[in-house]
């Protein structure tokens, strides 16, 4: 009996990342979906953070007013930018390029957050960091294939909100220090929803009723995808769950071409495969290292 429940804790936390990785996924096509029927991706950032925020008042509640006081207010708001910066960026990106090419250059995002780490955290760099900076850089190579295929909008603002996402992941692992996860995750809704209605209102329109079904779906996507995966971390190690990533491009890749007919090449599994080989090779030395520091 004993064995049985450890097999579905073991489980547990890999069934949420997959899950995350659905529904995620899910999001993206709604976005896209949108898109098509001329609701701009501004909008749909700002209303997902709208209707995030009230899916988060029970744990607004919970926490309470006094629960919210943090010494960290500066770097709040900066992680609020960033992460409105994100949004933004890989909202729009999803309506322009394939699916499954916006999902390949956010495995971008946790590289970048290494070498960001040495720079601001002042974190030593060994040669397994520098070996999994290498190998994402050479994948974001056979991503972009510079002097062959044009670079364009989506794919700039897919690399922005790669580099905006590492900066978040900073963001956090500083606050995290001395703020509790919840308050660090309602700081960041507060301070992107202003950010994100300013870049709504230049291209402002009123949802119709089934715009508003949508939007209210991609905000229980994002409400459960980001409850799945602190569910996944909090069970499960980092280096264990981290392949289940890649899961997200192959269900954007089948969400891409049944329903908005994109095939992608086979550089863009190439290319995000081994980006996020190296992050999660990079996720393994570090919790590696961290063991030996234990001891």
């Amino acid at each position: 009996m004993r064995s049985g429940i450890q097999i579905n804790d073991n489980l547990s936390g890999p069934l949420f990342m997959l899950l995350s990785c659905v529904l995620f996924s899910i999001m993206g096509g709604l976005i896209r979906y949108l898109s098509i029927m001329d609701f701009h991706p501004f909008m749909t950032a700002f209303l997902r953070t709208l209707l995030a925020i009230v899916f988060l008042m029970p744990t607004f509640y919970k926490v309470g007013i006094f629960g919210l006081k943090t010494n960290q207010i500066k770097l709040h708001f900066f992680r609020g930018i960033v992460s409105a910066i994100a949004v933004i960026s890989s909202f729009y990106a999803v309506t322009v390029i394939p699916l499954a090419s916006a999902t390949s250059y956010s495995f971008a995002a946790p590289v970048i957050s290494t070498l960001l780490a040495v720079i601001f955290l002042k974190e030593r760099i060994h040669l397994p960091r520098i070996s999994a900076i290498i190998a994402g850089f050479i994948g974001m190579v056979i991503l972009l294939r510079p002097g062959t295929v044009p670079f364009s909008l989506g794919v700039g603002a897919a690399l922005t909100s790669a580099f905006a996402v590492a900066f978040a992941i900073i963001c956090i692992r500083k606050l995290s220090q001395a703020d509790k996860p919840n308050v660090v995750a309602l700081y960041a809704m507060f301070f992107t929803l202003p950010i994100s209605f300013v870049f709504a209102l230049t291209r402002w329109s009123w949802p119709s009723p089934h715009q508003w079904s949508i939007l209210i779906l991609i905000g229980l996507c994002a409400a459960l995808a980001q409850y799945s995966i602190s569910r996944a971390f909090s069970r499960t190690e980092t280096t264990a769950i981290m392949p289940i990533d890649f899961t997200r491009l192959i269900f954007a890749a089948i969400i891409g071409y049944v329903f908005y007919e994109e095939t992608p090449d086979i550089y863009t599994f190439i290319g995000g495969t081994i980006i996020l080989s190296s992050a999660v090779y990079a996720a393994h030395r570090e919790a590696k290292r961290r063991k030996n520091n234990l001891l």
